[in-house]
């Protein structure tokens, strides 16, 4: 009967194991494939509407001010009129950016995917080296069914990828936010250990 009892306790603590850990399991995946480049695993993380309703704001912002950087350059008739043009689809060229590709260039670079052609959908970003720093990883206070996660660019510090996940079932978890930040190096909080409880 001891032997039962102690193997049905080993059993719980298992599945508590799984529970509380899976979200972790979730990043630590999340991040081997965008390392590898691998857009269709993570493609499988991703809630894709989610995460393109939380980037469009900010891909927008960027987007305008690259159009603005590239009104004060020289330009023929022809270009300026797709400038023009472009202004008017700038929801339609942010939406061409948060692909599976473009999402695993923004994990893994921590930045934006270059806005060479806003309405060109990229099926092969430029390769950016691996920059993974985890900063930040933990539930969202009480919340068991909501995480966070913050992934520092080395090359870069100071700039960061902050993941918002969900969870979707017993042990699955869905990305549904992703925010590109700066951080100022050297504030409190930029550059904590892995596995704090996220903010």
């Amino acid at each position: 009967m001891r032997h039962f009892f102690s193997l049905v306790l080993l059993v719980l603590v298992l599945i508590a194991g799984a529970y509380f850990g899976s979200p972790w399991w979730t990043v630590w995946n999340l991040e081997r494939a965008a390392k590898a480049g691998d857009a269709h695993a993570v493609s499988q993380m991703v809630d894709f509407p989610a995460v393109r309703a939380s980037l469009s704001p900010q891909l927008t912002a960027e987007l305008q001010q690259a159009l603005d950087r590239e009104k004060e350059k020289p330009h023929g008739i022809l270009d300026k009129l797709t400038m023009f043009a472009t202004q008017l689809f700038v929801p339609k060229a942010v939406d061409t950016l948060v692909t599976p590709e473009g999402v695993t260039y923004m994990v893994k670079t921590a930045k934006a995917p270059p806005w060479s052609n806003p309405f060109k959908r990229e099926k092969t970003p430029p390769a950016g080296q691996p920059t993974f720093d985890v900063m930040h990883t933990g539930y969202a206070g009480d919340d068991l069914d909501q995480f966070h996660a913050t992934l520092g660019n080395k090359l870069a510090p100071g700039r960061v990828v902050k993941l918002k996940l969900l969870r979707r079932g017993f042990l699955s978890w869905k990305v549904v936010g992703l925010d590109l930040a700066s951080v100022p190096v050297g504030t409190s909080g930029s550059y904590a250990p892995a596995n704090s409880t996220a903010p």
